[in-house]
């Protein structure tokens, strides 16, 4: 990417466009005929079901896998850096100012359905994404542009399609994580045809190299899409099944009956490495965290809070139930944003000391109730019931009364623990990467009131408006660092990791396109030439009975 600046005057534009080779630009010219579809098969186990196939809405990993392959955005992510590159659109202008983004779009693709991509489609995507309201619960566009925020000034003013090729978005601020933003698969454009069908949801129609053929969220069948502008890759059909199971995940390998599967457990390691198996470690970009409601007493209490986090043994959770390579968490930020301005540090682990602070408190031994979830494995937590066990009983220890709240993590986990009328006063969760920029962790959990943690500080909730608005650089990497210190010294909950998770892969694979988001494009998996019975490289034939 080069930036070059165009000879417009004072008002002049910045232009950051990949300005590839002859092949990079092949999409732009008149398509040849269809291309020949693979006919290799490859299925992958996902750690939960996708409650929605449509990503605009509230959703996790699992949707926003699916959609990856579907939907394309106007730019996607560079896999090493993170950095916005040429999606759906070859180039995009950026005003001095901030406030205007012109991207200019790739010719001659058409959605799966056969509309064609034109500016129209793509703000029709931005419309909807501002009119779904917050009926729809808050959505990643809610998120990034400070849409459906009281008391916050929405950033988002509108689309226009200035021609067939050109789309203009307007801001009403200058608003940094944009470009970024828009590489998640939050920002897939759908087929305006698909929108208006209302079936976006159950039956996404997008441009990406992989097409809807049948199934939901548990179990879905992806067909290569013949009529893709781009590289189709070594697979044909694409299935998702639902494994919530690390065990059964592990075992459905190592029987051939998946190609690949996340979040492999703990136990899970040593096997898979003494048989062979490729298991690929993503690097930490997430957050494991206990969170705190400060709207039900007396967790409204600092003391209390501060007791709650001296009696938690972080170091111990995370070399229990953690793979190797997790980081204890010290905030919410992940390493590679370097908070090396942070000063405020976490109370360290020391029951005693929790001990008198409780007496020292207003606390009396009522029962707190402690959500946690149940059959799932998510990035930044695999053994969630394991982990609510072992901090349970160090609370106990400390002086706490806790009343168990078991709820399987398919049966609304996250919306009962974000109720703003909920009764939950602790609870476990985490937060996953989705784009390379501080703002994605910030805005969602600390940027706005929400029942979650009972966070109700608009002038922190202003200082993350006003950090998103500042240009990159050293004074907005301090700007998230006195952030950090402000959130530490809240305490809406207690940061416990910052994880690693990972991907096993059969022998027929080659490669795998492994991201820190886990939003891999399967178009991207190269597998190994196919043997005469139709597979590729040898999967262990061992029976799957030792201790996976």
């Amino acid at each position: 990417m080069i930036p070059w600046r165009s000879p417009r005057g004072p008002a002049a534009l910045l232009l950051v466009a990949a300005l590839g080779t002859l092949a990079g630009c092949a999409g732009t010219e008149e398509p040849d005929d269809a291309a020949a579809v693979p006919e290799r098969r490859f299925v992958f186990a996902n750690a939960a079901a996708a409650p929605t196939l449509d990503p605009a809405l509230p959703s996790t990993l699992e949707t926003s896998r699916i959609a990856a392959q579907v939907l394309e955005g106007l730019v996607g992510a560079d896999p090493s850096t993170g950095e916005p590159v040429p999606a759906l659109a070859t180039s995009w202008e950026v005003s001095e100012d901030g406030r205007s983004y012109v991207f200019e779009l790739r010719r001659d693709v058409r959605f799966h359905d056969g509309t064609v991509l034109d500016a129209g489609a793509v703000c029709a995507n931005f419309a909807r994404w501002a009119g779904l309201g917050a009926g729809a619960g808050r959505t990643t566009f809610d998120t990034v542009f400070r849409t459906n925020t009281p008391g916050t000034d929405p950033v988002y003013e509108g689309c226009t399609a200035e021609d067939p090729g050109t789309v203009a978005l307007d801001l009403a601020r200058r608003h940094t994580p944009t470009l970024r933003a828009l590489t998640q698969p939050a920002f897939g454009i759908a087929s305006p045809a698909a929108l208006a069908a209302g079936t976006q949801g159950t039956h996404p129609v997008g441009t990406g190299p992989f097409r809807y053929e049948s199934g939901d969220g548990r179990h879905l069948v992806l067909r290569a899409h013949d009529g893709y502008w781009g590289e189709l890759g070594d697979i044909g059909t694409l299935e998702f099944r639902t494994v919530p199971e690390a065990q059964l995940r592990y075992v459905a390998l190592r029987r051939g009956e998946v190609d690949g599967y996340d979040q492999v457990g703990l136990e899970s390691f040593v096997p898979l490495a003494r048989h062979g198996i490729q298991v690929l470690q993503r690097d930490p970009y997430s957050v494991s965290y206990l969170g705190i409601n400060q709207a039900v007493p007396p967790l409204d209490d600092p003391q209390v809070r501060t007791a709650l986090a001296a009696a938690v043994d972080r170091s111990m959770i995370v070399r229990e139930h953690y793979p190797d390579g997790t980081r204890v968490a010290d905030d919410f930020l992940p390493a590679r944003f370097a908070m090396d301005g942070t000063e405020a540090a976490l109370p360290a682990y020391d029951p005693q000391r929790a001990r008198e602070l409780l007496a020292e408190s207003g606390y009396d031994g009522e029962p707190l109730r402690f959500y946690y979830p149940r059959e799932t494995s998510r990035p930044y937590m695999q053994e969630p019931e394991k982990v609510y066990a072992d901090i349970a009983a160090q609370l106990v220890r400390a002086g706490f009364t806790v009343e168990p709240v078991p709820v399987a993590w398919s049966d609304g986990y996250v919306e009962k623990v974000q109720d703003p009328g909920g009764d939950h006063a602790l609870h476990l969760l985490g937060w996953n990467g989705g784009h390379r920029d501080p703002d994605y962790f910030m805005a969602p959990l600390f940027g706005a009131a929400h029942g979650e943690f009972g966070l109700d500080r608009p002038s922190l909730f202003a200082a993350v408006d006003d950090a998103a608005a500042m240009p990159d650089g050293e004074a907005r990497a301090r700007a998230y660092a006195r952030l950090n210190d402000r959130v530490t010294r809240l305490l809406p909950a207690v940061p416990l990791a910052h994880p690693v998770s990972a991907v096993a892969v059969a022998g027929s694979v080659a490669s795998f396109p492994l991201t820190s988001t886990g939003y891999e494009e399967f178009n991207d998996v190269r597998l190994h030439p196919a043997g005469p019975d139709g597979t590729g490289g040898p999967s262990p034939a061992e029976p799957a009975g030792d201790g996976g």
